[in-house]
């Protein structure tokens, strides 16, 4: 391992492929300077010049933007990783200018572009102090130690509603789960509904690693929610070997390495979603799919004969009874024709791509339309046809381009419910917009994206760190937590000493001693009042203070209470006068660049009157140094190493953890 001369800054610049993580190339960037930020994503800027002393480098692919990383190394330490997002050539200059963002800026880049469900109608089986779910539609797992909360049906049992932890044992599987209910009697209880992923750590995780997957299921309700076509393939024949199975189709597919494909109508064995392993040919793939070795299986379209029709609006399944043994399973998929009433406009019964729901007989079978109309048992012709293919989607999902690698800081939970809203596949949200408002609440959390170097492999990783806001050990009442309850005496800035240049601007112009939250009730028309909330600094008001009045608008929330919490935390984030405090240091003094990172907090000790004065104010809880959190720290890198680094810090105050117990 190298030793360095910690007065001395050796920086080395590395690309590297997005998705596979494997090193391009280390480049010569001169003029650096990056950025670290919590839950927002810190800027990158450099030059490489473009001569025949730096061709062997490739300049023009290993920094191609969109699909190339970037770190940072000072002496041998990762502090900063991120993308190339944009660069611009020079001709006169012979130079690239390169600039990029760090990896939670990715998040911004994909969609939520199906529908994103956390809801699911349950019945729920009381015994002994234990609660069985069984979904009644679900298709979810539930991971053992995750909240979730249960609403009951009857109002009667409105009392056991309430947030609950889901049990190692049993197992859970896709169709139900169990938690501890000592509290609930023994029964029965249906119609519940059960919202999952409300730990707040759980969904995060949750729903970046369906964004790594590109949220794989391609499985519709119908065809009016599906974002674009689907091709169905019929399929000639499939072979198995050493659990890898070659499927043949009658036509050539347009399918890549990665995407994901259903297989429909084969067995049991091999019906369900797949990520596309090769393509040995251009009418073939193969798919990973654990059995003995067969085959080759061939197969063909069947087509039966409709005899009789029924419709039921209760439960929204049709049921048609064929003239023959039908020989489906649930979860079949059917293309029905000829079997509406011609005389009626409206579809019914006819359609493509039905899933099987259930089979009562052998002649008949149920399936979903989720129409208004109730038909009684008729006669009735048409055809069901089952088509043994694979269907490949215009829109994915895309696995293999979709995981650029993050692993998690932790796998426990904050035990702190949030709630979530349904996101429909339509509205497109963005992933990273989504994290942002989800983690902004009055029990949210932070985050960011760190990097490290492993110097003996050669090798980079990507951590996804959940950043809490509160703290243990609260101070008494009256008392003010020590700088240790945070950290910050591990994160110590001077003037004079290492701090460079510090400023202290105070404003009132945003600044409340009243704050607003106004709230939605989506179903309220246009001239009924929404619900909202406000909080009062009583104090300010009482030593003189004016009315000041901000507000903020919470679209999400309709209960008053919950509005009255957020106007509680903004109230006391922008008393006045708001200070924004920069602090710019020499970025090779202790503590260097590398040993903090934003999120954590620090100290700020200086000799100075102005900030002397502010510490004897009300406006600080402590009377000598001043504590506040990193939000975020730009460096400026001087191409000549006798020359440190500068660094401008962002400090923010948590007015909710650093406050008088």
């Amino acid at each position: 391992m190298t030793v360095y001369d910690e007065r001395t800054a050796v920086y080395r610049y590395f690309t590297a492929d997005l998705l596979t993580n494997s090193i391009i190339a280390e480049l010569p960037f001169s003029d650096v300077s990056y950025e670290r930020s919590i839950k927002g994503a810190g800027s990158f800027s450099a030059k490489l010049p473009v001569l025949t002393s730096t061709a062997a480098f490739n300049t023009y692919e290993s920094t191609m933007p969109g699909r190339t990383a970037v770190y940072i190394v000072r002496n041998d330490v990762c502090v900063w990783g991120g993308i190339i997002w944009d660069r611009s050539y020079n001709a006169i200059q012979r130079e690239i200018t390169i600039s990029g963002s760090e990896f939670t800026s990715y998040f911004y880049h994909r969609n939520i572009w199906k529908t994103y469900t956390h809801d699911f109608s349950a019945t729920i089986v009381v015994t002994s102090g234990t609660a069985a779910v069984t979904f009644d539609n679900g298709d979810y797992e539930a991971p053992a130690g995750s909240s979730v909360k249960v609403v009951f049906y009857e109002v009667g049992d409105f009392q056991y509603n309430g947030n609950y932890v889901v049990l190692s044992s049993p197992a859970p599987t896709t169709a139900g789960f169990s938690f501890s209910a000592p509290s609930i009697p023994n029964g029965t209880y249906t119609l519940a509904t059960i919202y999952v992923r409300t730990d707040a750590y759980d969904y995060m995780r949750q729903l970046l690693d369906s964004t790594m997957v590109d949220f794989v299921n391609i499985a519709f309700p119908n065809d009016e929610i599906t974002p674009a076509d689907s091709t169905a393939y019929l399929i000639s024949s499939i072979t198995r070997a050493s659990n890898v199975a070659t499927v043949v189709l009658s036509t050539d597919h347009d399918a890549v390495l990665g995407q994901t494909v259903e297989i429909r109508n084969i067995s049991a064995a091999y019906d369900g979603e797949y990520e596309i392993t090769s393509i040995p040919s251009a009418s073939s793939f193969t798919i990973d799919n654990t059995g003995s070795n067969e085959g080759p299986l061939t197969y063909s379209t069947a087509t039966l004969t409709v005899a009789q029709r029924a419709y039921v609006t209760t439960t929204g399944l049709a049921t048609l009874t064929t003239s023959a043994s039908h020989g489906l399973s649930p979860g079949d998929v059917v293309n029905i024709a000829g079997v509406d009433n011609p005389s009626i406009s409206t579809n019914i019964f006819d359609g493509t791509g039905f899933s099987v729901v259930s089979t009562p007989s052998s002649t008949t079978f149920t399936y979903s339309t989720f129409h208004t109309q109730t038909i009684s048992t008729e006669a009735a012709s048409g055809t069901v046809t089952v088509r043994r293919e694979a269907v490949l989607s215009t829109y994915g999902s895309f696995a293999a381009n979709s995981d650029i690698g993050i692993d998690y800081s932790t796998s426990g939970y904050a035990n702190k419910n949030l709630e979530n809203k349904t996101y429909r596949g339509y509205e497109l949200r963005s992933v990273g917009e989504e994290l942002d408002e989800y983690s902004d609440t009055v029990d949210g959390f932070e985050y960011r994206v760190d990097c490290d170097f492993d110097e003996n492999a050669g090798s980079f990783t990507r951590t996804f760190v959940f950043i809490p806001i509160n703290f243990p050990n609260p101070p008494a009442p009256g008392e003010v937590s020590p700088p240790s309850r945070f950290g910050a005496d591990r994160v110590v800035f001077e003037f004079p000493g290492n701090i460079v240049d510090i400023t202290v601007k105070e404003s009132a112009e945003n600044a409340a001693t009243r704050f607003f939250v106004v709230g939605n009730i989506s179903d309220l028309g246009d001239e009924i009042s929404q619900p909202y909330a406000a909080a009062t600094a009583l104090d300010l008001l009482d030593a003189g203070w004016p009315l000041l009045d901000q507000e903020e608008e919470k679209s999400d929330i309709a209960d008053e209470g919950e509005l009255y919490n957020h106007a509680e935390r903004f109230l006391n984030e922008f008393r006045p006068p708001v200070a924004d405090i920069t602090v710019t240091v020499n970025g090779s003094l202790n503590p260097q660049v590398g040993s903090y990172s934003p999120g954590d907090w620090c100290s700020i000790i200086a000799d100075d009157e102005f900030i002397r004065m502010r510490l004897s104010s009300d406006l600080e809880v402590r009377d000598t140094v001043l504590v506040r959190k990193i939000d975020s720290f730009k460096v400026s890198v001087p191409n000549n190493p006798s020359f440190p680094e500068t660094v401008s810090l962002d400090l923010v105050t948590e007015w909710e953890v650093d406050k008088r117990g």
